[in-house]
C-alpha cells in the first residue's frame, strides 16, 4: 500500500493570496481588494510577544476519561518524526509529567503510536492543563488551563476536514472535463475557510504560539517564488518543533518545481538560502528534502544534495552535525552498487535469519517489505511465489520482511498467501528498526542483493524481479 509521495506532483494547483507587512511587532491584513483570486484575508500573528524560540519548566497535567488506567507516553516532534521523551502513570485517568524544561513547540500525547494526539507546550504557560473526553485523543482534546491548547482543540477537528475537501476537490478537478471549473471552485471555496479558521483563531488567541503557527501555516505569496517564504522567520528554531516547515517545503515544491530536476534543484537552493540564518533550521530543513526525494524515488537529487550540501560547500560554513551526515549516509547505503544494513532477525518459526549470509550463500536474494494489511501485497503474492519457486534452485532466495504490529495477522497472512521463503517481522509497522534501516515508507518495498551483499536492483514489483532473474540467472 503506498503511502503519498512527498513530493507528489499531482496536486499543482495554486490559489494566488497577496502578500501581507511581516514586521514582527505588528499583527497586519493585508489583501488586493482588486484581485478576484483572493480567497480570505490573511492574518500576521507573530507580535513581539511570542517571536522566537522559548524554553523553559512546564507542568503538563490533566484528565483521561478513557483508559483510566495505564501509561500515557509523551513524544517530541522534529517536523513529521517523532521521538518517545518520557511516559506517566494515569491515577483514574489522572496525569502528569512533572515539571520539566520544554522548548517551545508541538509535541505528542498518547496511550500508543496509533493513539496519540498534538498538543501545544509554551514555557509562557507553566502549567499546561489539558484532558481527552473520548477514546480517541486527537478528536477529543479540552483544555482546562492553556490558552494554547484551547485554541489548538478547535483547529486540529476543523483543519482535516477542510483538508480532506480541499483533496478530493482537486482530484475531481483533475480527472473532470465538464465541472472541472467548478470543482477547482470548491476547493478555493475550502481553502478560504481553512484561511479564514486560521485568521479568527489568530485573533482570538493573540501572542500565542498557537497563533505563529497558524501565520506560518498560511502561504499569502503561493504563487510568487521569491515572496512565498516572506511569512517564515528561519531564524525562530521553533518552525521545526511541528510540521509546519516540512508541509511548506513540500508545496514550495510543488508549485515551484515544474516536475522537473532543475526546477527542484533550484528549490532546494532557495530553500537553504533562506534556512542558513539558523544552522539547527538549516540542518532541519535539508535533513527533510534529503528524506523527501529518497522516499519519492528521486535518488539522483539526493545524490546531489548529498554531493553539494552535505559533503560540499554549498551551506558554507554552516555548522551541521553528524544526524544529516548519517541521514546522508544511510540514503548513499541504500542505492544500487550499495550494501545495505543487515538482517538479522527470527522468523515465524524460529529459526535465525542472517541477511549477509544468506546472500553469500546464493547468487541473489530478495529482500520483501510487505504487510498483511497491504492490498498490493496481497495481489502481487501469487507472483512473489512463483518466482520464488521458479528460480529457488537455481540460487535465488526471498526474505520476507512484514511491517506488521501484531503477530496473528502476520502468520495468517504467510499461511494464506502460502508464502515458503523465510520472513521475519518488526512488530512496528514503519518505526521497527528494520523499517527504518531500509527507510521504508510503502509496501512493497523490494531490495533485490547478489552474492556479494551488493543491491543490484530496486524493482517497483515482482515483475522486475522476474525479468532480471531471466536475464541474470541461468
Amino acid at each position: 500500500m503506498k503511502l503519498m509521495n512527498f513530493f507528489a506532483l499531482l496536486f499543482v494547483s495554486a490559489v494566488t493570496i497577496h502578500s501581507c507587512d511581516n514586521a514582527q511587532g505588528k499583527s497586519s491584513d493585508t489583501i488586493n481588494p482588486t484581485d478576484t483570486n483572493s480567497v480570505a484575508l490573511f492574518v500576521n500573528g507573530v507580535t513581539d510577544l511570542n517571536a522566537g524560540m522559548k524554553k523553559g519548566n512546564v507542568e503538563l497535567k490533566g484528565q483521561l476519561l478513557n483508559p483510566k488506567t495505564g501509561k500515557l507516553y509523551l513524544w517530541e516532534t522534529r517536523g513529521k518524526n517523532t521521538n518517545k521523551i518520557d511516559s506517566t502513570n494515569l491515577n483514574a485517568g489522572a496525569f502528569s509529567f512533572g515539571v520539566k524544561e520544554y522548548e517551545q513547540g508541538v509535541y505528542m500525547v498518547g496511550v500508543s503510536d496509533n493513539n496519540m494526539c498534538p498538543v501545544i507546550i509554551n514555557p509562557t504557560e507553566a502549567v499546561c492543563e489539558i484532558g481527552f473526553r473520548g477514546g480517541m485523543l486527537e478528536q477529543s482534546l479540552f483544555a482546562t488551563n492553556s490558552k494554547e491548547n484551547e485554541g489548538w482543540a478547535k483547529y486540529i477537528v476543523q483543519e482535516p476536514v477542510l483538508l480532506k475537501a480541499i483533496k478530493d476537490a482537486r482530484v475531481a478537478a483533475y480527472k473532470a472535463t465538464a465541472m472541472k471549473v467548478q470543482y477547482e471552485e470548491q476547493a478555493k471555496l475550502k481553502e478560504s475557510e481553512l484561511l479564514a479558521l486560521q485568521s479568527n483563531l489568530i485573533k482570538e488567541y493573540p501572542n500565542t504560539h498557537l497563533a505563529k503557527i497558524l501565520t506560518w501555516k498560511q502561504e499569502p505569496s503561493k504563487t510568487e517564488i521569491n515572496k512565498y517564504w516572506d511569512n517564515i522567520n528561519f531564524t525562530d528554531e521553533s518552525v521545526i518543533r511541528s510540521k509546519v516547515l516540512s508541509d511548506r517545503i513540500e508545496s514550495f515544491m510543488r508549485t515551484f518545481s515544474k516536475g522537473e530536476e532543475s526546477g527542484f534543484i533550484n528549490c532546494i537552493a532557495t530553500v537553504a538560502e533562506k534556512a542558513k540564518v539558523n544552522d539547527r533550521v538549516l540542518e532541519f530543513a535539508l535533513n527533510q528534502m534529503l528524506v523527501g526525494f529518497y522516499e519519492s524515488g528521486m535518488e539522483n537529487i539526493c545524490t546531489f544534495m548529498i554531493d553539494n550540501y552535505v559533503n560540499g560547500d554549498a551551506c558554507g560554513d554552516a555548522d551541521l552535525s553528524n544526524v544529516i551526515k548519517s541521514t546522508a549516509e544511510s540514503i548513499a547505503n541504500l542505492g544500487v552498487g550499495k550494501t545495505p544494513p543487515n538482517i538479522m532477525m527470527t522468523t515465524n518459526t524460529g529459526s535465525s535469519v542472517d541477511l549477509y549470509k544468506t546472500a553469500a550463500a546464493n547468487k541473489y536474494t530478495l529482500v520483501m517489505f510487505w504487510s498483511s494489511w497491504c492490498e498490493h501485497c496481497k495481489g502481487e503474492a501469487p507472483e512473489v511465489q512463483a518466482c520464488y519457486d521458479q528460480w529457488n534452485s537455481k540460487g535465488f532466495e526471498i526474505i520476507g520482511v512484514s511491517i506488521d504490529r501484531s503477530k496473528a495477522p502476520w502468520e495468517n497472512a504467510i499461511k494464506e498467501r502460502g508464502f515458503m521463503f523465510p520472513n521475519v517481522c518488526g512488530m512496528k509497522e514503519y518505526q521497527s528498526p528494520v523499517a527504518k534501516d531500509y527507510r521504508v515508507t510503502k509496501t512493497p518495498a523490494f531490495f533485490l542483493l547478489d552474492k556479494d551483499k551488493k543491491i543490484v536492483l530496486k524493482p517497483k514489483g515482482i515483475g522486475e524481479v522476474q525479468s532480471y532473474l531471466a536475464s541474470n540467472l541461468k
